[in-house]
């Protein structure tokens, strides 16, 4: 009895502690899977606890006795820490474990582990009792392990436990079965240890823990790499929807149909396809996905070729991840854009229509074209037009569909019907602007004598009324076909609005040139007889030799003369600007040289005047050989309007990073905040000398033809007077 029974004991605990081993040793070398190595470890400490405990059973006796006990508890508390760093890695917490802190965890329960060792060795007194025929060494209390499992055994065992529960109801778990299988060897580990704990056992000193360990790790390992766990099996509901309208496929690694939902199965046609290799339901299919392109699925093998209905699915390819990252296989959803897919060919055909408008010249052939793509590319052949005649206040066919216009003449109508301002639908869409979808038209017989169903009509602006049906046997329009429909009548209207546009323009082109011949003809006129005739004028004036009153009169003559002759040549040079016709080029002007030019002119011809330059040196100015006669019209306005006893003029300048900043002041009455928004416009008056301010004028053209600006503004210094800015582009900058 005693001999069976040390055999039964000692076998168990042997096999124990040589599966243990042996798991930890298969296990190791299995890189392809993270939690191969930390199992590994799990594995071998228990099975080595086990092959010391079945030493006990043949040397039962003290000293050695103590050895193995001391060996196997170290062994048996070391334990926890790989299995808290197995169930890290399975449940896709590996990028909590770094090195450091693995060491730290495995140094804390082999500390853990060598201090529980003393107790046997040392301080705990053993006896060695046969119990129910098995002869065995038992320690008389052990409090020091006792404690140590349940302040750091129990409670890691408790997290790992927790850590598993919750990665197996977790919707992403695709391992449902291999997490239970492992709950499960933890359990009979957990329940075993407890029980030894509780003194359920058949010897006092017979503790079975490390073959719990070994069958645990055993479970793992088969769980892990020998049973079919790890392959994907079925998806959880949330995955796969039942109800859903759009085809989704389940996939393996191997590209095999594993699931599809009711959607997918009526596309497959086939029941029977799941278990088969998709490429064979479905050819084309993974390619598409692959290159980021739209599955053409056709419902038969003559669909393509015999008109059969295409159907044109939109691929969301999503790859199905474990918890360490590798791919398992995939779930493909096939959303259906065949309705979309012709929308988009219908509007690219509208699209098109919008080219063919862009070359149409009148409202005509943009009706020709608007009726065609409702007839042909809409599938509308009661469609029609009518345009507005602004005379006769009616509107008048334009254009008919070739169905529409075999219906009228069916009809013997003597002549094309012409629709009147009244109650009729067609008037009222004309002249509410609000189109009218979908009803029947009312209008009288004697308008409308054809039957033309339910009908769209649009109104085309200021131009008429388009009109759309399929005819008398058509049951009414989508939310598609009225959309359709209001683009090709937005993009009537726009092209008839631009042929309109483009007509008036036309028409003012020509008159822009009728003008223009007129304007070179006075011009012409101006530069010819008026400013030969003032030469004339102003060269007699020079032969007369008066004295007394009547010299005054010439000489007032003479001034009065000299003033329409510059005049003329500003006008002329306004004129050569605004016809493109100047005959100076732009270039470079010394604008220093300009100005101190003008200011030596002035101070000769006005006694009483004071003219001061502060410029400097500035550089070229972008112009040309006129800017003397804006400079020079300038300081004249200044001196012209100026009141003061001593008349002065300031001029000063500013240069920046692209202009020139010419500032002349005067000392006059200056210019009030009104008559500066206008002073540089055409024929605006001076209320001091009732004289038209056409010098002014000719500075603003000339100076925007230069790039420039020009505006008064009132002087710093509060004193009275007025300043003119002339800002000019630098040479440089400009060209």
């Amino acid at each position: 009895m005693e001999l069976t029974a040390a055999l039964l004991a000692g076998g168990i605990l042997a096999v124990g502690g040589i599966l243990g081993v042996g798991v930890g040793y298969a296990v190791r070398y299995r890189r392809d899977h993270p939690a191969a190595k930390p199992l590994s470890m799990m594995a071998i400490p228990p099975g080595l606890a086990g092959l010391c405990t079945a030493g006990l059973v043949v040397v039962p006796q003290p000293p050695l006795a103590r050895v193995l006990l001391a060996a196997a508890t170290g062994l048996l508390l070391v334990t926890p820490a790989y299995f808290l760093l197995f169930t890290l890695v399975y449940t896709g917490h590996r990028d909590l474990i770094t090195r450091r802190r693995r060491r730290l965890l495995v140094a804390l329960y082999g500390t853990i582990g060598a201090v529980a060792m003393v107790e046997p060795l040392v301080l705990a007194d053993i006896t060695v009792q046969t119990v129910n025929g098995l002869t065995f060494p038992v320690m008389d209390s052990r409090p020091v392990i006792v404690l140590t499992t349940l302040v750091f055994v129990y409670p890691l065992i408790a997290v790992c436990l927790w850590l598993l529960s919750k990665f197996l109801i977790a919707p992403g778990n695709i391992y449902r079965r291999q997490t239970a299988v492992i709950l499960g060897a933890v359990c009979i580990t957990v329940v075993g240890n407890v029980v030894f704990e509780a003194g359920f056992s058949p010897h006092p000193g017979l503790n079975l823990t490390a073959v719990f360990f070994s069958a645990e790790g055993a479970l793992i390992a088969l769980a892990l790499f020998r049973f079919d766990f790890l392959s994907v099996e079925p998806l959880a509901p949330e995955i796969v929807l039942e109800e859903m309208n759009d085809p989704v496929i389940v996939l393996d690694e191997s590209e095999t149909l594993i699931d599809a939902n009711p959607a997918a199965t009526r596309l497959l046609g086939d029941p029977a396809a799941i278990g088969t290799p998709i490429r064979q339901s479905l050819p084309g299919l993974l390619a598409a996905a692959q290159n980021g392109e739209e599955y053409v699925h056709s419902s038969g093998p003559a669909a393509v070729t015999d008109g059969g209905e295409i159907d044109v699915y939109d691929l969301n390819d999503t790859s199905i991840y474990d918890q360490y990252d590798r791919s398992r296989g995939r779930v493909v959803v096939l959303r259906d854009i065949s309705l979309r897919k012709q929308r988009e060919r219908t509007l690219a055909s509208l699209q098109s229509v919008s080219q063919q408008f862009l070359g149409a010249e009148t409202a005509q052939e943009v009706l020709e074209i608007a009726v065609t793509a409702a007839d042909d590319l809409l599938e509308y052949p009661y469609s029609g037009a009518m345009m507005y005649d602004a005379e006769a206040n009616v509107l008048e066919p334009a254009v008919f569909a070739d169905a529409l216009a075999a219906a009228y003449e069916d009809a013997d109508r003597a002549s094309d019907p012409i629709i009147e301002p009244g109650p009729n639908d067609i008037w009222q869409v004309f002249e509410s602007g609000e189109p009218r979808r979908g009803a029947p038209i009312e209008a009288p017989e004697s308008e409308l004598p054809v039957e033309v169903g339910n009908s769209l009509l649009y109104p085309l602006g200021d131009h008429g009324v388009l009109g759309i049906s399929a005819g008398p046997d058509h049951d009414g329009f989508s939310d598609d076909d009225c959309r359709f429909a209001d683009t090709l009548a937005t993009t009537t209207e726009n092209a008839l609005d631009r042929v309109e546009k483009e007509q008036e323009l036309r028409e003012s082109r020509e008159l822009v040139e009728m003008r223009s011949q007129q304007i070179r003809f006075f011009n012409s006129a101006l530069r010819h007889d008026l400013l030969n005739g003032l030469m004339v004028v102003q060269g007699q004036i020079d032969r007369l030799d008066v004295d007394g009153e009547a010299a005054d009169r010439v000489d007032t003559i003479d001034e009065w003369t000299e003033d329409l002759a510059r005049m003329a040549r500003e006008v002329r040079s306004v004129i050569q600007t605004i016809t493109g016709e100047a005959g100076s080029d732009m270039e470079a002007v010394d604008i220093g040289a300009v100005v101190a030019e003008k200011a030596a002119k002035f101070r000769r011809g006005h006694d009483a005047l004071t003219v001061t330059v502060e410029t400097g040196a500035l550089p070229a100015v972008w112009a040309d050989s006129l800017l003397a006669s804006v400079v020079e019209n300038l300081f004249r306005n200044a001196v012209e309007h100026n009141d003061a006893e001593a008349p002065a003029i300031a001029v000063s300048a500013s240069v920046g990073s692209e202009t020139v900043t010419l500032r002349i002041a005067d000392n006059g009455p200056g210019i009030t905040d009104e008559m500066k928004e206008v002073i540089f416009e055409e024929a605006v008056t001076s209320e001091t000398s009732g004289s038209v301010g056409f010098g002014l004028y000719f500075v603003r053209v000339m100076v925007d033809r230069y790039g420039g600006d020009i505006w008064f503004e009132d002087r710093e210094d509060g004193a009275a007077g007025a300043v003119a800015v002339l800002e000019l582009p630098i040479a440089d900058a400009a060209g």
